[in-house]
C-alpha cells in the first residue's frame, strides 16, 4: 500500500505497478519524487530503523521516523512534531514543497496515513494548516457549544478503549462510529469510493457536511481524513482524541457505551 502526500492534483493512493514503473525510470532518486518507509513501533519496543528499515526496504526508499521532533504528554502520546524540527528533518530528506512524497509501511497500514495527514499539515516553510486539526479546545467548542461539526470515531467498536471501563473507556458524545479497519479490502488496498461512500451512509455520517474524526491517540482517525479527502472533503483530525478527552473532559461529556452498543 502506498499514501501520496503530493500537491493538489495528484492522487491520494497509487498502486505498487505506478510504483515499480516509477523506480524503472529513475524518478525514484530524483527531488521530485521521494519514497518513504514509515514503519513504526509506538511504544518504541524495537528499533525499526535498525530491525526493519535496514532489513528491507522499496529500494530508494528512506526511513521516515514517526517519533521524531515529537515531544509526547500522558494526556498526548501521539503529539505533534515541532514545527520547526520537523521542516528541518524532511527537508534532510530531500523533500520540498514540490517533491512528490510516497510513503508506505510494512506491517500496518496506519503509520502511512499518519505521515500522509502530517506532510498535509505543513508546506515545509514552517507553516501549519491547521484546518486539518483540531484541539482539545476546538473540540470542546464543538461538543459543548457550537456542535457545528459531525464526530466520527475510527476506532473498532470492540476497542477496550471505548467499551471498557476499568481502561476508562468511552467516546466523545454524539460519536458516529466508521471502523478505520472497514476502509481496506482484503489485500489492504483502500475501498473505492462507492464503497466508502456506502461505509459512512450506514454509520449515518452526511459526507457533505462538516465533519473531525477521533480515535484513540490520533493514528487511525488518519485513515478516514484519507477516505474523506478521497471522497472530496478535507476534515481535520482531533489529535489528541479520546487519551486527552478523558484525561480534560468533564464526566458530562464522557458518553460510556457497551460492547453491544
Amino acid at each position: 500500500m502506498t499514501a501520496d502526500m503530493a500537491s493538489e492534483g495528484k492522487p491520494t493512493l497509487v498502486s505498487s505497478e505506478w510504483l515499480q514503473n516509477q523506480l524503472k525510470s529513475k524518478e525514484g532518486v530524483s527531488r521530485r519524487l521521494r519514497i518513504l518507509d514509515t514503519t513504526f513501533d509506538r511504544y518504541r519496543q524495537i528499533d525499526t530503523y535498525k530491525d526493519c528499515y535496514l532489513k528491507e526496504h522499496v529500494p530508494t526508499a528512506l526511513f521516515f521516523d514517526l517519533h521524531k521532533c515529537v515531544q509526547s504528554t500522558s494526556e498526548i502520546p501521539r503529539n505533534l512534531p515541532e514545527a520547526n524540527s520537523f521542516t528541518e528533518y524532511v527537508r534532510s530528506l530531500g523533500v520540498w514543497p514540490d517533491t512528490h512524497v510516497i510513503v508506505y509501511d510494512r506491517d500496518d497500514l496506519v503509520p502511512a496515513f499518519r505521515t500522509w495527514w502530517l506532510f498535509r499539515r505543513s508546506n515545509f516553510s514552517i507553516n501549519m494548516n491547521k484546518t486539518l486539526l483540531h484541539s482539545y479546545e476546538d473540540m470542546f467548542d464543538n461538543v459543548a457549544k457550537s456542535k457545528n461539526r459531525q464526530i466520527v470515531d475510527s476506532r473498532m467498536r470492540d476497542d477496550p478503549k471505548m467499551i471498557d471501563l476499568a481502561m476508562d473507556g468511552g467516546i466523545i458524545p454524539n460519536s458516529k462510529i466508521v471502523s478505520y479497519t472497514d476502509l481496506f479490502n482484503e489485500d489492504q488496498t483502500m475501498k473505492s469510493p462507492p464503497m466508502l461512500k456506502a461505509l459512512f451512509d450506514v454509520a449515518g455520517v452526511d459526507t457533505c457536511s462538516p465533519m473531525v474524526v477521533t480515535c484513540n491517540t490520533g493514528m487511525t482517525a488518519c485513515c478516514v481524513a484519507a477516505a474523506m479527502h478521497i471522497l472530496g472533503q478535507d476534515i481535520p483530525v482531533y489529535y489528541g482524541s479520546w487519551t486527552e478527552w478523558r484525561h480534560r473532559a468533564p464526566e458530562e461529556l464522557k458518553q460510556r457505551v457497551k460492547a453491544d452498543d
